[in-house]
């Protein structure tokens, strides 16, 4: 059975809409396989995917993805977006380890600074920051 991402797409525009901006930051050389990835889940690309579904969610990508980033996604397969960067919250894959619980480890950190602004990224880098402002967003009380 063959997924179809063109299916859906018409069944979700919001859907569609965060692919549209997902591919417009991909680099434009890279744009075909990310495509292909996305449309076709037995061809790998679940990283993408992961990607694709935290856009959807509303969080914000920049313009232009650092194409070193992309790349990770393109060449592994255990690659998912389970790290951010405390400045700009860009979502940074890492290699998934082992689960505990439904909580992974990360095997491999690809990018311990962002590639985007050089901000330092880990597990909820990001939505732990000391800004009230993102904690508020992110619906979580901080506690003093």
């Amino acid at each position: 059975m063959r997924f179809d991402s063109a299916l859906l797409n018409d069944l979700d525009p919001e859907w569609q809409a965060a692919q549209d901006r997902l591919l417009a930051a991909v680099p434009t050389e890279l744009r075909p396989r990310v495509r292909t990835l996305l449309d076709d889940p037995r061809r790998g690309g679940r990283g993408l995917r992961d990607l694709l579904r935290v856009a959807a969610l509303g969080r914000q990508l920049p313009g232009a993805l650092p194409e070193e980033l992309v790349s990770v996604y393109l060449t592994d397969d255990a690659a998912e977006p389970l790290h951010d960067c405390e400045k700009c919250g860009l979502p940074v894959p890492v290699r998934a380890g082992r689960r505990c619980g439904h909580e992974p480890t990360a095997d491999r950190v690809y990018f311990p600074e962002c590639p985007n602004c050089g901000g330092r990224t880990g597990r909820f880098a990001y939505w732990s920051g000391a800004c009230p402002a993102r904690a508020a967003t992110a619906g979580v009380a901080r506690v003093h």
